[in-house]
């Protein structure tokens, strides 16, 4: 790898309790033995941190945790990479502009007395984290469980951590998975993971309203055989 290049490098943070930096690098690095991440905060004089980087779970990343003490909205990290002892390339990164929120959690699906599904959730933060109670929006997705390219997705662009999914969007007898991901209005950089997933099965009952109509156009049918049988035993 030579000196000064790096590829993909990028760092996110919960903004809560880590920052995560990784890098790619060719297939069997060694990322613990060949490269340090130094750190420190701007403005602060203090002697340099490292992080000893671990292998990404495809192989083909660094990845390095950093534990902050705490999270402010103008606080920078200046960054110098090291590889095999010798210094590669220097960074900064200001974990307000590079917020990758965690997911919402504690998912939970019931069926309401209307017949549609209310999907709920809750938020991963909570006080004093930075993100508690801060404006959030949301996307919910949704699928047939037997055909998951078939994606529903529907954004929530309001304050709220339920969605109505409608028996209307369903299949009948089908079972279905649904997740939520969220963005932070005022920490936009990245979306969430999907939440772990929730199922729920559509077992649609026939209603009063399925039955007349059903029956009208089968009354139509009788009554028409009814008269066609009756003018051939009058022709005769």
């Amino acid at each position: 790898m030579a000196a000064g290049h790096v590829q993909e490098f990028a760092c996110f943070t919960d903004y809560d309790k880590e920052l995560v930096c990784h890098w790619k690098v060719p297939a069997q690095t060694n990322c613990s033995k060949e490269f340090l991440l130094y750190y420190r905060k701007e403005f602060f004089f203090l002697p340099n941190r490292v992080c000893v980087p671990e292998n990404g779970k495809d192989s083909l990343r660094c990845t390095c945790t950093i534990c902050p003490d705490y999270f402010v909205s103008g606080l920078t990290y200046i960054l110098a990479l090291q590889f095999n002892g010798t210094d590669m390339w220097n960074y900064s990164v200001t974990p307000a502009l590079v917020v990758k929120p965690r997911a919402p959690k504690n998912l939970a699906i019931e069926k309401v007395e209307n017949g549609n599904f209310n999907l709920s959730w809750e938020e991963s933060y909570s006080p004093p984290s930075m993100l508690s109670g801060q404006p959030v929006i949301y996307e919910v997705k949704y699928w047939r469980k037997q055909h998951p390219t078939e994606v529903s997705v529907k954004a929530i662009n309001y304050q709220t951590k339920s969605f109505e999914i409608t028996a209307s969007s369903l299949r009948k007898g089908c079972d279905y998975v649904a997740s939520v991901r969220c963005n932070y209005i005022d920490y936009p950089a990245y979306w969430s993971e999907w939440s772990e997933e929730v199922e729920f099965h559509y077992d649609y009952q026939v209603t009063a309203e399925d039955i007349l109509q059903m029956a009208v156009p089968v009354s139509c049918i009788l009554i028409m055989a009814v008269s066609v049988i009756c003018y051939f035993c009058f022709t005769k």
